[in-house]
């Protein structure tokens, strides 16, 4: 799998770490609790029974960088990405700098892979936490869709996925027989989920998004496992002001859902509620 790493030297300027290196490695609660416990304190380091056996722990975790050259926290040099190509997961990072000098942030950037859920656990399928995806969309302007897969409710209009005002947008609205406005164009996005599963309920949060919100939402489904051909899941329902919908559902397994707005606007979360289907 490629991911990437971003060891960011910012302020650093003349005392960055000037190489660095990553290992990684796969523990399990009594691995971990084998990890020396440290007092997050300036003017300290580690004891030397402290690293031995930290060392003697780490001895054969694969390494994810090799040593590698860092730049100072100039502006124009700071941000020190690097393409990985692992053979992971891994719970577990150790980042060794050489030999000595500051880091101020490190970002690892990839794709949660949890363990499969018990058959008969109703979990939200449309997470980050269980490693779905967005792999494509029509606009984020103002908010990319993948803010929807995050955790708990979005903190203001930046936390959600928010599109540009179209264009095409009619001058005259008229409404559906289902109160759906009629609209010219429409704006999308399309989730890769963690789990192959089946929905039984959606959840939609315009929380923030009280005069630009959409005016309908449609949910559609992929299975790239079976005949992958778009179903639909969710016929186009009206959205309100400022407030979390649940609309019931019920579809057979999905690897991909995509996500239809109509005309544009903000959707703070997104929860795809069901069960995974084995593979």
């Amino acid at each position: 799998m490629d991911n990437v790493l971003l060891v960011d030297t910012a302020f650093f300027t003349g005392n960055f770490a000037p190489k660095y290196s990553i290992q990684g490695a796969v523990l399990n609660e009594q691995q971990e609790a084998q990890i020396p416990k440290r007092k997050s304190e300036m003017g300290s380091a580690a004891a030397a029974s402290d690293l031995k056996q930290m060392n003697d722990l780490s001895r054969d975790w694969p390494e994810i960088v090799p040593r590698t050259p860092l730049r100072p926290g100039y502006e124009d040099t700071r941000m020190n990405y690097r393409n990985v190509t692992s053979g992971g997961p891994y719970t577990h990072i150790r980042v060794n700098i050489y030999p000595d000098g500051g880091i101020a942030r490190l970002r690892v950037f990839g794709v949660a892979q949890p363990t499969p859920p018990a058959a008969d656990t109703r979990l939200d399928l449309a997470s980050l936490l269980t490693g779905t995806v967005c792999v494509d969309y029509s606009n984020a302007h103002y908010g990319h869709p993948r803010n929807m897969l995050s955790p708990g409710r979005g903190a203001g209009m930046a936390d959600g996925w928010e599109t540009a005002r179209r264009p095409d947008r009619p001058e005259v609205l008229l409404a559906k027989s289902d109160g759906t406005i009629v609209v010219t164009g429409e704006e999308w996005a399309i989730f890769r989920l963690g789990f192959r599963g089946a929905l039984e309920e959606i959840g939609v949060d315009t929380n923030h998004y009280k005069g630009n919100y959409p005016d309908s939402i449609k949910i559609e489904g992929l299975d790239a496992l079976g005949d992958d051909t778009w179903m639909t899941i969710l016929n186009p329902r009206k959205l309100s002001a400022h407030k979390e919908h649940w609309f019931p559902c019920s579809s057979g397994p999905v690897t991909h859902v995509r996500v239809t707005i109509a005309p544009d606007g903000g959707v703070s979360r997104l929860r795809l509620m069901g069960h995974a289907v084995a593979q």
